[in-house]
């Protein structure tokens, strides 16, 4: 099952696993598309595991963070395996700034 976002996410979904991939903003107009599709993905029938892929973002703001703990807390709510695809590097940087990079559920790099 594919489903197309907005420019800013596209979910997949292969068994009881779905993948969210984020590209270009996440930032507060961006929520708009990007918050409701990301609550869909974790709620939906069959998902076990939800993989949030934020390798193409080019920015993420404080509301794009928030909503990122949000969808931590409510798979795990759920009983849903969250794991998070760290953005690159100068973006990823704002979650070691904002304190919550140890918060989330990143994958760690490859070596």
């Amino acid at each position: 099952m594919t489903t197309p976002g907005s420019d800013h996410l596209t979910v997949t979904r292969d068994g009881d696993h779905a993948i969210a991939r984020l590209a270009g903003e996440f930032d507060m107009s961006a929520t708009f598309t990007i918050e409701p599709a990301l609550e869909r993905a974790v709620a939906e029938t069959g998902v076990r595991a939800l993989t949030v892929d934020l390798s193409g973002l080019t920015f993420i703001d404080s509301t794009g963070i928030g909503i990122l703990l949000r969808l931590e807390s409510e798979a795990k709510a759920r009983g849903t395996k969250l794991t998070i695809v760290p953005a690159p590097a100068d973006v990823q940087r704002v979650f070691q700034v904002a304190g919550v990079a140890d918060a989330l559920p990143f994958t760690k790099p490859a070596a």
